[in-house]
């Protein structure tokens, strides 16, 4: 892997925090308590999230204060938080927050990706389906499929979108070396499914029966749909909900700070690695 070729760590790799542990050396600006809370509530109303706990408002504060030379501690900011009242307006995190089991993260993209299907519900159309794939390098959503019937056909074709996507075709061993999982539903386990991996050269790895955290990488972008979108949105039709599924992936991976990759998005994290390849070769 590149970080262990150049000797780095996963932790010096994806650092985005900046904290006065890590800060640049020099002389460092300052800001009175008065001025951070109000600094604190703009960021609370920039944040296009429905759940956003302080570790997550003390990253994208310091990130904007870094253009000041400035930087504040986590510690600060939640006591602040707390005195004004405001982590009731800022609900803690969801679990999807979690680090996950290390033996799922790897440490280059397009190494393991995590399938699923998720149920949701629309007034027109009764419940449908939401296919994802994820890459368990960076929690990037990288294919997905939304549809009325969820059958072995659209959980295929979620793949098969991650494929393109990644690798600009659908020809034959195109994703030689990738390895999916998924867990033991009818989808993943029949004719159809196996042979298209096959086909692609995939490598099919099955979780055990009845252990979700298995799983865990896709079930954590579930969770997070589930408490970001599904819970406050009521559709009306399967086009309804389908713009609006896109429309949230394409902020989450855009957006949404994860901790294990240092608070910083799936997008950032795959341009910072990919920056990091670069100056390694």
């Amino acid at each position: 892997m590149i970080l262990r070729v150049i000797d780095y760590s996963s932790a010096s790799y994806y650092g985005s925090t900046i904290d006065e542990k890590h800060a640049k050396p020099g002389p460092k600006g300052t800001i009175s308590d008065e001025e951070l809370v109000g600094t604190i509530k703009e960021t609370i109303k920039e944040i296009p999230f429905h759940g956003v706990g302080y570790k997550k408002i003390h990253a994208r504060l310091n990130r904007n204060l870094q253009k000041r030379g400035i930087s504040v501690g986590k510690n600060r900011v939640f006591r602040l938080m707390q005195a004004e009242n405001l982590l009731n307006k800022a609900p803690g995190g969801s679990g999807s927050s979690r680090i996950h089991d290390g033996s799922l993260v790897t440490e280059s993209p397009d190494v393991m990706w995590g399938t699923d299907g998720k149920k949701f519900f629309n007034h027109r159309d009764g419940w449908c389906w939401l296919f994802a794939v994820i890459d368990h390098f960076n929690s990037e959503i990288i294919g997905y499929t939304v549809v009325k019937k969820g059958d072995r056909f659209e959980a295929t074709r979620a793949v098969q979108h991650a494929i393109e996507k990644r690798f600009g075709s659908l020809d034959k061993d195109i994703a030689k070396g990738v390895k999916v999982r998924s867990d033991r539903g009818s989808q993943y386990t029949s004719a159809y499914y196996m042979q298209s991996m096959s086909h692609y050269g995939i490598e099919m790895s099955h979780t055990w029966a009845k252990s979700p955290e298995s799983n865990g990488i896709i079930e954590g972008f579930f969770r997070t749909i589930e408490e970001q979108l599904f819970k406050l949105h009521d559709f009306a039709t399967l086009e309804e909900a389908e713009k609006a599924i896109v429309d949230f992936i394409e902020l989450y991976n855009k957006e949404w700070m994860l901790e294990r990759l240092g608070y910083i998005s799936p997008n950032d994290a795959l341009e910072n690695y990919y920056k990091l390849s670069k100056k390694s070769a």
